[in-house]
């Protein structure tokens, strides 16, 4: 599903999550050359580099929550889940 995908992970991720991932084709990078941004947690200190950084500054980067993943391993059609769904925004935002 994730075949030529590039992702990158927070620490905040568990392990199962990451390698859920790489099972499914993706690959794990560096947040610069990932096409995908993942974490599990707003405030957590990886994510928060990501909020700091130009990119997402310049809207040219989202953080998701990890938790896609977990609903696309637990749905019968794995295309059919909304990526938008799982947007992580800053902690801030949330409240």
């Amino acid at each position: 599903m994730f075949q030529g995908q590039r992702g990158w992970f927070c620490g905040s991720v568990g392990r199962e999550l990451r390698q859920f991932w790489v099972a499914e084709g993706g690959s794990i990078s560096d947040p610069r050359a990932a096409d995908f941004l993942f974490s599990c947690d707003a405030s957590h200190p990886d994510t928060l580099r990501i909020y700091q950084s130009l990119d997402y500054i310049e809207d040219n980067a989202t953080v998701f929550h990890a938790y896609y993943l977990s609903a696309v391993a637990n749905t019968e059609i794995k295309n059919s889940v909304a990526l938008g769904h799982f947007i992580l925004p800053p902690a801030c935002l949330q409240k």
